[in-house]
């Protein structure tokens, strides 16, 4: 519990490159965050925390919007109240309002948000550092700041790097192509008598390695590979979560609110041609048309009562990603009402893209499927002292505990899905964080 007036901040410009990553890992503090837009310039890292809050049921958003807010306003808004000038609270939450009881998951409540000890925002060439610490706690701070900045300075990555995973058979199987069609044939028998119009379903897979798993190296290769996502790290303590996300689901920026609709597509080509005959294919394709305006109509639904004008494109573009093409659509609009971002999450998630519609009755059917989602298809991100951030959704991702680490992928299912066609773009998802295209080395 923290009182106002007893939590105090400092923000100051930091000239010297810094290892943000590695500098995190090296404070000897949990918990820790990390958020990496590459080609936005964009680096959020984090570790300690002097105050964190958690919630769940259905009004975890609003609980831990109002918190934040208290706290994140009693403190200095750093120089001219820039965003991510000053203090931000980060985290995320899961898919679900209640808690995951997966093993690997015992440590991601519903929703969960930190005020860092140490907070590095670095924008392109500018990058700040924010010192928070509570009453009588500044020494044991200034040591955590000692031991990060121990770490090597230089940002270089080799150009060699270790594999990602040294693999062993793992004592998990995938699920079976059996239990796969049985599970889509289950939803699309709804989706014909009209009970539903689209479920998200997705697979998880466990797999093992010789050592424990870091989850540095994710961000690493993700930094080269997927310089469009969000690049991400979360952890508690014992156990992580990583990802390289496409989907923004919700940014705040002055009065400018902008969300994503990410839902349909196809694998890449093996070359050129094909590549471009599949995206061709992905833009006239009626089912992963239908799927994704689904998202599209949601989004804006949802936006509407708190933003106007929205700006919504009739027609989606290709988004490139190195496992797939897909369908994207961008909705912005200005906000008319006074909401943080957390507040905008709590509106828009679960979006179609990664639940389904119906919302309620997709998001029944996948509780009671999938317990072990956790994070998955939840959100990542961060708040600022006016209510200003972003949060991206959690997708490409998975959970490290120790040497496993499980690895999520879905799939959105409608009237006009094949199972086999879906099984495989789950497959294709899967490995995405892996820089693989294939399990056979991993099932």
């Amino acid at each position: 519990m923290y009182h106002p007036g007893e939590i105090f901040s400092e923000t100051v410009a930091v000239d010297e490159p810094v290892d943000l990553l590695r500098a995190i890992r090296r404070s000897g503090a949990a918990p820790l965050f990390y958020w990496e837009r590459p080609d936005r310039g964009l680096t959020i890292a984090a570790a300690g925390a002097v105050a964190e809050f958690r919630a769940s049921g259905a009004g975890r958003f609003r609980d831990v919007s109002e918190r934040a807010r208290e706290l994140l306003g009693s403190l200095n808004p750093g120089r001219n109240g820039d965003p991510g000038g000053g203090p931000l609270m980060v985290g995320g939450f899961g898919f679900s309002d209640r808690a995951c009881e997966a093993h690997e998951w015992r440590e991601f409540p519903p929703a969960w948000i930190f005020l860092p000890k140490l907070l590095w925002v670095r924008r392109g060439a500018r990058c700040t550092l924010t010192v928070a610490w509570a009453k009588d706690e500044r020494d044991s701070v200034d040591r955590m700041l000692a031991r990060a900045l121990a770490a090597p300075h230089c940002c270089h990555r080799s150009a060699n790097p270790p594999p990602l995973l040294e693999l062993r058979p793992s004592t998990t199987t995938p699920l079976e192509r059996i239990d796969w069609r049985e599970r889509v044939e289950r939803v699309r028998s709804q989706i014909h008598c009209g009970a539903l119009k689209k479920v998200v379903l997705s697979r998880r897979l466990a797999i093992e390695s010789t050592t424990p798993i870091d989850p540095a190296r994710f961000m690493d290769s993700a930094r080269i590979t997927r310089p469009s996502c969000v690049n991400f790290f979360v952890s508690p303590g014992a156990t992580s979560f990583v990802g390289s996300t496409p989907e923004q689901l919700v940014k705040l920026d002055g009065e400018t609110v902008t969300s994503g609709a990410l839902a349909g597509s196809v694998p890449r080509g093996d070359n050129a041609e094909e590549d471009r005959a599949l995206g061709d294919s992905l833009l006239s394709s009626a089912k992963n048309l239908e799927e994704h305006q689904y998202v599209v109509n949601a989004l804006a639904s949802a936006l509407e009562p708190v933003a106007s004008p929205l700006n919504v494109p009739a027609r989606p573009h290709l988004m490139l990603l190195p496992e797939a093409h897909h369908l994207f659509t961008r909705v912005e609009g200005r906000l008319r009402e006074h909401r943080s971002v957390i507040e905008l999450a709590g509106l828009l998630h679960p979006t179609p893209a990664v639940c389904g519609v119906p919302r309620e009755a997709a998001r029944a059917i996948i509780e009671r499927e999938e317990p072990e989602r956790g994070w998955y298809t939840g959100a990542i991100g961060w708040i600022d002292s006016r209510g200003q951030g972003e949060f991206a959704v959690a997708l490409r991702a998975g959970v490290i505990d120790g040497n496993r680490m499980y690895l999520f992928g879905g799939a959105g299912i409608v009237a006009g899905s094949d199972s086999e066609a879906e099984f495989a773009e789950t497959e294709n998802k899967l490995t995405a964080l892996l820089g693989s295209t294939t399990l056979g080395n991993i099932a």
